[in-house]
């Protein structure tokens, strides 16, 4: 199974926080297609995002994903292979990080995030 962890940053310029929603909707559709699970955070501003299937589909997901317009300044903060897949249950597994939904000292991406305090951060919320 390959795997990404990005972040971004909502492009505030052109969208707003409702086209969310949205995402969501359309990533959960086309996931359960092409056979992709994971898991995206947002706190407001920024998107976490870890996703995992096989190779080809993988691959076509992250160039959707760059030439997305409603966010910018993505950041790959780690890609590879595990044998099996971390969130099998989730077509899109969504974390709403933000201070309003949240009672959590809020998490930040960062570049030294690795797949451990990923797995640890999305343990400490309810995934819709």
């Amino acid at each position: 199974m390959k795997f990404v962890l990005y972040t971004s940053t909502l492009n505030l310029d052109d969208y707003d926080v409702l086209v969310v929603p949205e995402i969501i909707r359309t990533a959960r559709v086309q996931n359960n297609i092409h056979q992709i699970t994971g898991v995206l955070l947002f706190d407001g501003f920024n998107f976490t995002q870890y996703f995992e299937g096989e190779d080809d589909a993988v691959d076509r997901l992250s160039e959707n994903i760059w030439q997305d317009k409603r966010h910018k300044n993505i950041a790959i903060i780690l890609t590879g292979h595990h044998q099996t897949r971390l969130y099998a249950d989730w077509m899109m597994g969504y974390i709403d990080t933000s201070p309003s939904a949240q009672e959590y000292e809020q998490p930040s991406p960062h570049p030294d995030l690795n797949m451990e305090s990923f797995q640890h951060m999305v343990n400490q919320y309810h995934v819709e």
